[in-house]
């Protein structure tokens, strides 16, 4: 009998309903096609924009924020579409592309007249100030190919106030300042070449 009332128990806590846990949010990140930009090089210049390293801490697509000075954490069931440095790499491509530069991927067979690395320091939602805002750190580096020579190098560290204290608010933010970060590394680029 025990057994009998054991297995109808099973059964019935076998039919009850069960809710999904709630899907990941992915965000994107990238420059809008109808953002102005600024020529970065010359005209028949080539620009090979090379896959950003990261610093320690941003490498994943988790989206990154701070409650503390020495405290990173990350959202949950927040995330970007793909890697910040990828995606850091496909903006940098189009909005450049899009100032007229001719650029170009690694592995594209041709060889550039100029090489651009960079490395992300920080992209963060910082809420240790009210309103949270979006800090962004970026080193970039230009590089003249023909002949292997570092032409300069720039650090640009940018923040947006965040229009709204949670995910949303800091995907926003960090959208303006990646515009933004490809405008001043186009403005970067066309003061070292001299162009």
């Amino acid at each position: 009998m025990r057994l009998l009332i054991a297995a109808a128990v099973l059964l019935a806590g076998c039919s009850l309903p069960v809710t999904p846990p709630p899907a990941d949010t992915t965000h994107t990140l990238a420059v809008p096609a109808s953002a102005p930009m600024p020529a970065a090089l010359p005209a028949q210049a080539t620009l090979q924009v090379a896959l950003p390293t990261v610093a320690p801490g941003y490498a994943g697509a988790a989206i990154a924020y701070r409650t503390a000075p020495h405290e990173l954490r990350y959202y949950a069931r927040q995330r970007w579409v793909d890697r910040p440095a990828r995606l850091l790499q496909q903006a940098l491509l189009d909005g450049l592309a899009a100032g007229g530069a001719q650029v170009m991927a690694p592995g594209s067979g041709a060889r550039p007249d100029y090489r651009l690395l960079s490395n992300l320091v920080q992209l963060e939602q910082d809420f240790t100030t009210q309103p949270s805002r979006v800090r962004m750190t970026l080193r970039v580096q230009l590089v003249d190919v023909n002949q292997r020579r570092l032409l300069g190098s720039h650090t640009l560290r940018l923040e947006q106030v965040a229009a709204s204290d949670d995910p949303a608010g800091g995907v926003a933010a960090a959208n303006v300042l990646l515009q933004q970060a490809v405008q001043e590394v186009a403005e970067f680029c066309r003061r070292t070449v001299g162009g």
